[in-house]
């Protein structure tokens, strides 16, 4: 026994090919339906580790910055 995948359209409850594939006058098939619905956008990933090691440590200058780099939180410190 051989399988062979070939690319068809269903039309009315009948099978034609999609290319140029000839079909056999007389064969048993196995038939998958293919959603034609889109499937759903990925939202894009975070920031990566890289960035958020680097915010951490004040190298980035990101959303997480080290307050002791900053000297406009050092004014009124021990006051």
């Amino acid at each position: 026994m051989s399988y062979q995948t070939v690319e068809v359209e269903l039309d009315g409850g009948h099978v034609q090919p999609c290319g140029a594939e000839k079909l056999p006058e007389k064969a048993r098939a196995l038939l998958t339906i293919l959603s034609a619905a889109p499937t759903p956008a990925v939202s894009p990933a975070g920031s990566s580790l890289a960035d958020l090691v680097n915010d951490l440590a004040g190298i980035g200058g990101g959303q997480y910055t080290d307050l002791s780099t900053n000297r406009a939180h050092l004014v009124d410190f021990g006051r």
